[in-house]
């Protein structure tokens, strides 16, 4: 029984997905009807908020992959460029541990990239700059692993330490190397400072319900708050929001209505979209206040991803 027959078979119509996500709400539709929607299998942003909510354990995340896998759309460009990363940079220098920036941290959090490069040189750990695939696999693709697993090979690397969450989550467990978070490595080598304000935290949507990166996070901001449960996701989530652009708008007034004296996030695309286009100026990236690096997301991704792939390894 695949996904969507299952969905059919074993939704009980209680509407608590609809309620909960702003994308079904928007068409009427509970999880059982979204199975019989293959028109609007990109317009789910993945963040599984109604699989949070579901009585039955329903996932509408598995049943867009599942339409997407089927009829993919749009996949082309995203093989091209994501499966061999073309902005790929990675040393040859033996490193047992390595900074894994994935390919957004450098674009949109540049000098919070450069500053954990630095600490991990002191620590003997070397940097690269890679694409974890997931954008291949949300977009219904195959991400296949076997080239960034030779990469890693190649620089005998035991256990990489992942800035990105969505890094983190879609490699830990599918590689032969050990997995951890920037958070984790930070705690284990004695770097980074408490954060003393209270920090209202927007989780990214791979962490939010595990919360596995936020367990170490906490040990650097112990006053925090939760108040932006009712915004589903940020709005990059499954490139969904080419088709649903209203619904990440709307998103974007229930935050600013909330007009909180701070934004925490750790995901740097939710920093990224929250400053540049939330518009937002109280943005802040739990790693950037960590490292106590003054930056606020860059405007100039492009810019700052050409020059870090061609940014030189320590030899």
């Amino acid at each position: 029984m695949n996904v969507l027959e299952k969905t059919k078979e074993n939704c009980i119509h209680c509407k608590r997905c609809t309620k909960a996500c702003d994308f079904l709400s928007k068409y009427g539709m509970d999880l059982s009807d979204f199975a019989n929607r293959p028109d609007l299998r990109y317009s789910c942003f993945l963040c599984g908020k109604c699989k949070d909510v579901c009585p039955v354990d329903l996932d509408g995340k598995e049943i867009s992959l599942f339409m997407r896998r089927k009829n993919p759309k749009g996949l082309k460009f995203v093989k091209f460029m994501k499966n061999n990363y073309k902005l790929r940079n990675i040393g040859k220098k033996k490193s047992k541990d390595l900074i894994f920036l994935g390919c957004n941290y450098p674009g949109f959090l540049p000098k919070t990239s450069e500053k954990i490069i630095e600490i991990g040189y002191e620590h003997g750990a070397d940097f690269s700059v890679d694409c974890c695939k997931r954008p291949t696999h949300d977009m219904g693709g195959e991400a296949p692993l076997e080239i960034l697993e030779k990469n890693l090979k190649s620089q005998s690397v035991e256990r990489i330490i992942c800035l990105c969450p969505n890094c983190y989550h879609f490699l830990k467990g599918k590689i032969y190397a050990e997995v951890i978070s920037v958070y984790e490595y930070l705690r284990e080598i004695g770097v980074g400072k408490k954060i003393d304000e209270t920090c209202n935290v927007f989780f990214p949507c791979s962490d939010r319900y595990s919360r596995k990166i936020f367990e170490d996070i906490k040990y650097f901001a112990k006053d925090y708050e939760e108040p932006f449960t009712s915004i589903g996701c940020c709005g990059l989530g499954g490139g969904a929001i080419k088709q649903e652009g209203d619904v990440v708008d709307r998103w974007k007034e229930k935050m600013n209505s909330l007009d909180k004296e701070n934004i925490y996030t750790y995901c740097s695309s939710c920093a990224g979209i929250f400053h540049n286009g939330y518009k937002r100026d109280n943005v802040k990236n739990f790693l950037t206040e960590i490292l106590e690096v003054e930056e606020e997301p860059s405007e100039e991704f492009a810019k700052n991803v050409m020059k870090f792939k061609f940014k030189k390894h320590r030899r």
